[in-house]
């Protein structure tokens, strides 16, 4: 069970990480006091933020509307503003339960509601470390640590209150660049229909923290997994990876490095790695059960993703660079996924196995975090390179059955090249004459099956 459930979390992690490769866009936070029926004060207050993070951010009430907090009565001009996010979570309030709308607000309160509609992590600070003055147990310093290290706050003053102005140029520094991001975005999905062909380069680091429970009692607290990966892509023909590999099980255990060699063409999905107490290089055919359509994966990375999966993200320009003797425009990105049966009813045209293994994944995702940077060649507007941190957390239980995994951290850093080239994709015949690994049978053949799926 255990083994099979890190296969599962594996799938839907690289589903989930690469299918998604678009984002949504804010409106323009030009002057954002106008949504104000009246003159604001000297001091911003909560509503009069909220109602500003609104427009900003073009959000949405999510599912039906909230109830109103007992202090906001529901003819105020505020009243939609703070539904909409109460309903996104994004506001919290008070433990007496009421939002104290009229009063005035700080910046840490500010950070908190433009952090969580960003879909910025919650339980994890930032990977790059930044000097902060106040202490990490303040409530706010994990949102604090991520608005400086993306570059939205040059500093912070936790008890400061805002001034009207103040709270617009915030939104607007977040939210503001909304047109320029919809058009460079719409040439970059033009361009993703056209490839045909492409190679990848990069690393990726996974980090799952362990819950000591059922199966994985003796597991270590976190298990990591680095993995340096070259790639090459093409639509009609399939995908070749080759992947160094690295497993850190824990200190108790010890570290094992091996190559593993990937498949996934209209034939099937076929894997090479050594075994475990020989090191023998074998290659296995996957049975076609255990893994989504890669092919129709493939097409549906050039298609238009829906608006519904587009809206839960959001772009920013970061301005021109010249990255080895181009010209590229930096973005970056952010956006969190709470709700994975939305996102799987509007990708129900996939179809097959993918849509299979999506409906699968209800009840296992509680959310998925979205942090990155991508560089654009300004003349083809195709992406040169794209890093990424996602914070993955999952549910407590899966089929009554006490999941093991807490949360998974995940970093990539990968490059992009070749496009539209003439790459070739050509099965070894070590792999066509591959036997198809059964799930049920021995344990042997099981655990080796499961091994290799846990660190794709």
């Amino acid at each position: 069970m255990f083994m099979k459930t890190l296969r599962r979390v594996t799938i839907l992690t690289i589903l989930l990480l690469f299918t998604l490769c678009s984002a949504a866009f804010a409106a323009n936070a030009a002057d954002l006091t106008n949504v104000l029926p009246e003159e604001p004060g000297s001091e911003l207050t909560r509503s009069e933020f909220g109602a500003m993070l609104v427009e900003a951010a073009n959000l949405q009430p999510a599912g039906q509307s909230a109830q109103l907090p007992a202090d906001v009565k529901a003819d105020a001009w505020y009243a939609n503003s703070i539904q909409t996010l109460l309903s996104r979570d994004v506001l919290k309030g008070f433990a007496d339960g009421t939002v104290k709308p009229e009063q005035p607000i700080t910046q840490a309160e500010a950070v908190a509601l433009v952090a969580r509609t960003l879909g910025l992590p919650q339980k994890v600070s930032a990977r790059e470390k930044v000097q902060l003055s106040i202490p990490n147990q303040h409530w706010a310093y994990i949102n604090y640590s991520w608005m400086i290290s993306e570059g939205l706050l040059t500093g912070e003053d936790a008890k400061k209150v805002l001034t009207p102005q103040e709270g617009a140029d915030l939104l607007t520094k977040v939210f503001g660049t909304a047109d320029q991001c919809r058009e460079i975005n719409d040439k970059i999905e033009t361009a993703n229909q056209n490839i045909t062909s492409l190679r990848m380069s990069g690393e990726m680091d996974m980090r799952m923290n362990m819950r000591q429970v059922g199966e994985a009692q003796d597991m270590p607290a976190t298990v990591s997994t680095t993995v340096n990966m070259d790639a090459k892509l093409v639509m009609d023909k399939g995908l070749h990876m080759v992947m160094e590999t690295t497993m850190s099980p824990g200190s108790n255990l010890p570290q094992q490095s091996f190559t593993m060699e990937q498949y996934m063409t209209p034939e099937g999905m076929f894997m090479s790695m050594p075994d475990p107490e020989t090191k023998q290089v074998t290659w296995t055919k996957i049975p076609d059960s255990v893994f989504p359509n890669m092919m129709d994966l493939m097409k549906q990375q050039t298609n238009p993703l829906p608006e519904e999966i587009k809206n839960l993200f959001y772009y920013r320009y970061l301005g021109e660079e010249n990255l080895e003797g181009k010209d590229v425009i930096k973005l970056a990105y952010y956006g969190e996924i709470t709700d994975l049966s939305k996102m799987i009813a509007s990708l129900g045209q996939l179809g097959g196995q993918l849509q299979q293994t999506l409906d699968q994944a209800q009840g296992l995702l509680q959310s998925i975090t979205y942090v990155g940077t991508m560089y654009v060649d300004k003349e083809t507007y195709l992406p040169l390179s794209t890093k990424n941190f996602s914070v993955i957390t999952f549910a407590e239980q899966l089929q009554g059955q006490a999941m093991p995994i807490d949360s998974m951290q995940v970093a990539y850093d990968f490059t992009y090249s070749d496009y539209n080239a003439p790459l070739e994709i050509v099965l070894p015949q070590e792999a066509l004459d591959a036997e198809e690994v059964s799930l049920t049978g021995p344990d042997s053949a099981d655990s080796k099956t499961e091994q290799t799926a846990a660190v794709e």
